[in-house]
């Protein structure tokens, strides 16, 4: 399933997030060999989810008004700080290739990659700086608290086996769902909507962040190697768990449960094929495929308070997106 943003407003909009990242990357302070490698950030292909649910968020209240720059830097932040978590997480995970390109550590080096993500994150406090809008900054502020601290448990929590669902889902909802609910509530607020309606906004994110994140957990185990952003079984490699393996570890008999720990523990590969094959088999996919709907009623019960507009219907159309990545 792909997506394909065909509206020429949204298109103009994110035409505009797109040259405030440019502008803010390519400042002259920085030598040339810096601006160098930052452009190889912004050449690289996304889908720009982040700052799109800003956009849209905005004008689903707003509509057709003219997007202030505020919105606009807002979006940009918000994409610079996904952007500075991707670099960190690549060299976490080790991972050599993202959207089919190298990763920017392999590009350009560890010791070029670390100082580099923190850039990003400094650009993107100016630029929040320069929204102008106090509770903006402490809801970023709180929200890249909570991706660090999900990404740092996923770390700490390698190789540990006996997590449960529910305390998975708290990872997640730090992890991935921060900077999601952080993007709809911002475009909200900025357009002027009531609190009520802001809350309601983030917790659409949160639980459109979770479908996302899902929706990625089973790709890792059936997606093709264009659907993924990362080679497939990555989470096998660096012996973190995720909903499928902790849902089929809750389903096996005991002597296949230790079987199943043991494959994992070793990485061995050959044992992959055969929890593999349990994943088919035990109806672990089809539980998640649940989880996964109820997170998109969640967020189709927020669309169904907004008024019907074309911003509003692209907003249904990523949750589709969405949902359809992981089916």
């Amino acid at each position: 399933m792909s997506f394909e943003l065909n509206n020429a407003q949204i298109r103009a909009d994110m035409g505009r997030v797109d040259a405030e990242l440019r502008r803010v990357l390519s400042l002259s302070r920085y030598s040339k060999p810096i601006r160098r490698v930052l452009d190889y950030l912004v050449q690289s292909p996304g889908k720009r989810l982040r700052p799109l649910l800003t956009v849209l968020s905005y004008r689903s209240v707003a509509g057709d008004a003219d997007l202030p720059i505020a919105v606009i830097r807002l979006a940009a932040a918000i994409e610079l700080i996904h952007m500075a978590s991707l670099v960190h997480d690549d060299i976490i995970d080790a991972a050599d290739t993202r959207h089919g390109h190298p990763s920017f550590h392999k590009q350009f080096s560890v010791e070029v990659a670390i100082p580099v993500g923190v850039l990003l994150y400094s650009i993107s406090l100016k630029l929040l700086s320069d929204v102008g809008h106090l509770e903006v900054i402490s809801r970023v502020s709180r929200a890249v608290d909570q991706l660090c601290g999900g990404e740092l448990d996923q770390v700490l929590s390698r190789d540990q086996f006996d997590i449960t669902v529910a305390d998975y889902l708290l990872v997640l909802k730090k992890k991935t769902s921060a900077l999601f609910s952080l993007s709809v509530w911002g475009g909200v607020l900025l357009a002027g909507a009531a609190n009520e309606k802001g809350q309601d906004a983030f917790r659409f994110g949160t639980s459109l962040g979770l479908l996302f994140q899902v929706s990625d957990d089973m790709l890792d185990f059936t997606g093709r190697a264009d659907q993924l952003l990362k080679g497939g079984n990555q989470d096998f490699i660096l012996g973190e768990i995720t909903l499928p393996l902790i849902v089929l570890l809750k389903r096996l008999s005991p002597a296949d449960r230790g079987k199943a720990l043991d494959i994992m523990a070793t990485r061995n590969w050959d044992g992959l094929q055969w929890i593999g094959a349990q994943l088919a088999d035990s109806g672990v996919l089809e539980e998640c495929g649940i989880l996964m709907r109820r997170y998109q009623v969640r967020c189709e019960a927020y669309l169904g308070t907004l008024v019907m507009t074309e911003y509003s219907a692209i907003l249904a159309q990523v949750v589709a997106y969405i949902s359809g990545r992981g089916g």
